[in-house]
């Protein structure tokens, strides 16, 4: 079932993309806007996402809800996009707004709405119908694999991450060096279909190329195993 595009689902998935790729979107839409008015035309609008690369996280139809919901009559002919109303929403993300006047407010560490607090613990992601069922028989697989052997899975995965030719992106590898610690340092019994299956369900959100370790790791070896009984 497709998920019904509306604002706030569209403006949640587009600051969730600004705030971790810090993209400042008001730097790619002053050019539009020469006298600063606040406002500049709906064409010039959709380029300045495009420049920002927008469209290639936030489907056409996000992006077309966004410009929609923030066009404004300027006069009888004059349709614009309300540039200063939308960065004052979308910029929430980074800050609160008129601090200046109240240095005292409390200003949280990160928009908990917009990161999984979890993330590293575990995978939300639900794979579609058949595949959620057979990967979720998959993990338990592993993790019966792993307690019989008693090996530390994320002790591998660490290593993997440390490699010059790593990306460095915290708790992530890539899916060849995810496969390679599958299948050469732990030696599991794995088809490439199962790799397959597990890359989907615990791949970066943004950065498919990666894959969380650390969350995958505490899924098939939790570390509740390696505490002293009570």
């Amino acid at each position: 079932m497709v998920q019904e595009v509306t604002i706030e689902t569209a403006m949640k998935r587009l600051k969730q993309h600004v705030y971790k790729n810090r993209v400042r979107v008001k730097d790619f839409l002053v050019d539009f806007d020469k006298l600063n008015s606040g406002y500049v035309h709906p064409n010039h609008f959709l380029s300045a996402l495009s420049m920002a690369g927008i469209d290639r996280y936030l489907s056409p139809k996000e992006i077309e809800v966004v410009c929609e919901t923030y066009k404004v009559q300027r006069d009888a002919t004059l349709v614009m996009v309300d540039t200063r109303s939308f960065l004052h929403e979308l910029e929430l993300v980074f800050t609160v707004p008129h601090l200046e006047k109240d240095p005292l407010v409390d200003v949280p560490p990160e928009p908990s709405d917009l990161l999984d607090k979890e993330r590293y613990l575990r995978s939300s992601r639900q794979l579609p119908g058949e595949q959620e069922l057979a990967v979720t028989a998959l993990l338990e697989r592993l993790s019966e694999t792993s307690l019989k052997r008693g090996q530390p899975v994320k002790a591998f995965f660490d290593d993997a991450a440390q490699d010059d030719h790593s990306a460095k992106l915290f708790g992530h590898v890539t899916v060849p060096q995810f496969r390679q610690v599958l299948t050469t340092k732990l030696d599991w019994v794995v088809s490439d279909p199962e790799v397959a299956l597990l890359v989907a369900k615990f791949r970066h959100e943004d950065k498919p190329e990666f894959v969380n370790y650390i969350a995958f790791s505490c899924t098939v070896d939790p570390p509740e195993r390696y505490w002293p009984p009570q």
